[in-house]
């Protein structure tokens, strides 16, 4: 067990014995930290959408190398609930979530990048140009989501430690993100969108938080949420 793991375990342990908290908002008065993986993996799903769009090989290429740069790992410690009936024989659309890190989207640039050799030298090197060293990670779940159905998220975070929150779902339909503190607080709330979205903040004291995730679209929306 790493020690991150055991702080988390222990923070779970202490906040399942604790009174509950005053019903102000679970937030610090003096936010920090700069921007974090979570952040750079929605920089790199903008990237890589809007080159997928253009057939822009260079931008992707450079979303591929951004979303590398990071190793996710599962959210353990997550807890989900998934409130609606599932809809019989719904559609799926497509079967997962878009990551710019898999091996599908360098196949993408690789057919895409013609005769330039520049462009090929780039992306046939991609692997061999990571960053050395040990990367930052992130934890990652992945989830399906009926038509009409809201997960809901239970996770823990730390007092002034900032934190961030982020959503990506597979372009099928749109969809919203929600935080709320154990007082039910909205500490973020993201309007309903294709795009992915991104919550940002620092608690005053260690808490847990719920992340909503609503699904008002016809189709299965697989999704990605991410932490930093």
């Amino acid at each position: 067990m790493t020690r991150r793991t055991s702080l988390l375990s222990a923070l779970i342990l202490a906040l399942g014995l604790a009174p509950a908290s005053a019903e102000e908002p679970n937030l610090s008065a003096n936010p920090s930290g700069s921007h974090g993986t979570a952040q750079r993996l929605i920089l790199a799903q903008r990237t890589w959408d809007q080159a997928l769009s253009t057939g822009d090989v260079l931008p992707m290429l450079v979303a591929i190398r951004l979303a590398r740069s990071v190793t996710l790992r599962p959210a353990g410690g997550w807890e989900r609930t998934t409130i609606g009936d599932p809809v019989p024989d719904a559609p799926t659309g497509r079967t997962a979530a878009p990551d710019p890190a898999s091996a599908a989207a360098l196949a993408i640039a690789r057919n895409l990048v013609g005769d330039d050799p520049d462009l090929q030298d780039l992306a046939y090197d991609l692997d061999a140009q990571l960053p050395r060293g040990r990367l930052e990670t992130a934890t990652e779940a992945r989830a399906d989501l009926g038509p009409g159905q809201t997960d809901t998220w239970r996770l823990a975070l730390f007092g002034e430690v900032a934190a961030e929150l982020a959503l990506i779902g597979d372009g099928d339909g749109p969809l919203s993100l929600t935080l709320t503190d154990e007082a039910g607080n909205i500490l973020c709330a993201s309007p309903l969108s294709r795009d992915p979205a991104l919550c940002r903040l620092t608690p005053a004291r260690n808490g847990f938080f719920t992340a909503s995730i609503h699904n008002p679209g016809a189709t299965v929306n697989s999704y990605r949420l991410i932490g930093n």
